[in-house]
């Protein structure tokens, strides 16, 4: 005779047959060291419970609210106020010299070389003038007969003797060889190419050979000892900038230079409508001519202001300006909405025309948090409740 098991039955002896090994003694070993570690986690926790118990109804007698909110402060003093503007600027010399001949020659001799320093006048090229030269030679040595021959008839003529006709025509070949002389002597020192003011060496185009003409530079001289910046302002400022205005000069790789506008210009260009200033630079800023520079400008300079950090600034929605300041309400502080004009902002701060003063503590951590009138906590309650008393 089979023995048929329903499915009902299949589960019973299958659901006896799992408690059956469940109740082995290794399990009942298992779950008791689990029972017992529960336990005393258990404990554990109970003590915590209670301390965590303990210090919030220290809270409580300290401050006689547990709900409060818990925000910070800042103590407001006074001073000094500056908001400055940027623009860009580019450095400039007005010594910076492309040096042309006035002749045309072949290089016989360059006497300097680049990154040399040269004194105003200092020969710097020298071109070949051999052919003037000879004329010059030939030009003196019939200047010298004409010369005798005329102090010769001179003295006849201061005797009377001679005609006058004799004694003119002596003087004028003796000055038509002078001023010949003196156009040769000048075509002669064309070939001579020097400094035109005392510098720095910067560049050499020619080599001793080449065909040097008026058309082509063969050297630049430039000066750092006079440099200056010069830049566009927007004609927004027109009002606002004047001469002697504090400006840093801020260059990559250069440390920050403090200076000030010596020039401010009188004509709105109307092509980009800015005006021009000028800013002198120390001589002993390691800066070259055409490099860039940012320049800010101090447009504003108050003493004994109050400024507040921007973020701290809130508006309703009529859009007036308003901050929460506190004011101390026994062993708490009481939040006060006060509205305050605000002025101009620089680096997230706001110079403040009116509404606060010296030694008001305003919000500033948890000031969205708070409401008018509400009493809160601050994270540094201590000190200034010594400094409210």
């Amino acid at each position: 005779m089979k023995l048929k098991l329903t499915i009902p039955v299949f589960f019973a002896l299958t659901t006896a047959l799992m408690l059956g090994a469940c109740s082995s003694p290794e399990v009942n070993e298992d779950l008791a060291q689990l029972q017992a570690k529960k336990d005393s986690l258990l404990g554990v926790s109970a003590e915590i419970n209670a301390e965590i118990k303990a210090l919030e109804n220290q809270l409580l007698e300290l401050t006689g609210s547990e709900d409060m909110v818990m925000v910070s402060a800042l103590d407001l003093k006074e001073a000094t106020f500056k908001h400055y503007f940027t623009v860009q600027g580019n450095v400039e010399t007005d010594q910076n010299a492309l040096v042309f001949p006035e002749t045309q020659g072949i290089v016989k001799q360059i006497h300097v070389v680049e990154g040399q320093s040269v004194s105003k006048g200092q020969r710097l090229v020298s071109l070949d003038t051999e052919l003037i030269q000879r004329n010059i030679n030939e030009v003196q040595t019939s200047y010298e007969l004409a010369k005798d021959i005329f102090e010769r008839q001179e003295r006849l003529w201061e005797q009377k003797i001679g005609s006058e006709v004799q004694y003119l025509e002596a003087k004028n070949r003796k000055e038509s060889l002078e001023a010949t002389l003196a156009t040769l002597n000048r075509q002669a020192g064309m070939g001579m190419v020097t400094a035109p003011f005392s510098g720095i060496v910067d560049e050499i185009v020619p080599k001793v050979g080449e065909m040097a003409s008026p058309m082509m530079h063969v050297a630049r001289v430039v000066s750092l000892n006079e440099m200056y910046l010069k830049a566009d302002v927007s004609e927004n400022y027109a009002g606002r900038v004047k001469e002697g205005m504090l400006v840093n000069v801020i260059v990559p790789g250069v440390d920050t230079l403090k200076s000030q506008i010596d020039r401010v210009g009188q004509f709105i260009n109307p092509e980009n409508r800015t005006f021009e200033i000028t800013v002198a630079l120390d001589e002993s800023a390691a800066l070259k001519p055409n490099m860039y520079a940012a320049l800010e400008i101090n447009d504003i300079l108050r003493d004994s202001v109050i400024t507040i950090p921007s973020s701290m600034i809130q508006e309703d929605f009529e859009g007036r300006s308003y901050v929460y300041t506190l004011t101390s309400a026994g062993s708490a502080f009481e939040v006060k909405k006060t509205f305050v004009s605000s002025g101009p902002s620089y680096q997230s701060e706001t110079l403040i025309e009116s509404g606060l003063k010296a030694g008001d503590k305003v919000v500033s951590k948890g000031a969205r948090k708070v409401v008018d009138g509400e009493k809160v906590n601050l994270e540094d309650q201590a000190s200034l409740m010594s400094s409210a008393q």
